[in-house]
Parts: C-alpha cells; structure tokens; sequence
C-alpha cells in the first residue's frame, strides 16, 4: 500500500478555514493597526484603569458623560460632547484603536491610568 498525502484528507483544510474565520475575526475586532470604519460613533468618557480595562465616568450629577464621533478616511474627523473639538484640538488627540469599530482618544499620553473617551461605531 501506497502513503496517502495529508492533502487527500478533509483536516487540513478545515484547520485552513477554521485558521480563516480566526484572522478575520481578530482583525475586526482586536488588531490595534485596522482602520477605523467611516461613518458615526457613539462616546463615553472613561477611565482606563491600570489593567486596561475602561471604567465609566459620571459627572456630579449621576450622569454618563457622552459625545459622538466621525470618523473620514480612517482619520477622526470630529468629536462633539457638550461642545466641539476644533481641528487643532483633534491632532493633540492619542488615538488607540482596537479593531475597525471601536477607538479609544485621550489627551493624556500615560501608559496606564488615564482619562479617555471611547466610542464604538454606530453607522
């Protein structure tokens, strides 16, 4: 009897598929170099805690504190909460972005423990 290829089974090809369906999945949702999706994003300040994990500001009165984005060119295009970011205010901005629908700015350039406002796509 003859060795049979690896090749003439189904395996390595649902280990390709399944191999697949993994990178897709990691570049919409987790890889921090994937451009950001055009469109509207809806915000929330928070705080970026020392394990990276977002904890939700509120002001004195109980409140989340929200804004919108948009996003051109993969580029943010505008932030608006109580009030507008001018384009110069923009450009000051870090942006740390994890897939293609969800970013994370801040003027504060610390590693960990920082105030930021996240947003998450909703075109």
């Amino acid at each position: 009897m003859g060795e049979r290829s690896i090749w003439g089974t189904w395996k390595p090809y649902a280990v390709i598929g399944v191999l697949f369906v993994a990178g897709f999945w990691w570049w919409n949702s987790q890889a921090p170099f994937a451009p950001q999706k055009d469109g509207a994003y809806d915000c929330l300040g928070v705080y970026v805690n020392d394990s990276g994990k977002y904890e939700i500001l509120i002001d004195d009165a109980g409140s989340q504190l929200r804004a919108t984005a948009r996003v051109e060119g993969g580029e943010l295009r505008a932030l608006t909460g109580d009030t507008s970011l001018s384009s110069g205010q923009l450009t000051s901005l870090t942006m740390r972005t994890k897939g293609t629908t969800h970013f994370h700015v801040t003027d504060d350039p610390a590693i960990k423990m920082y105030n930021a406002v996240a947003c998450d796509y909703s075109d």
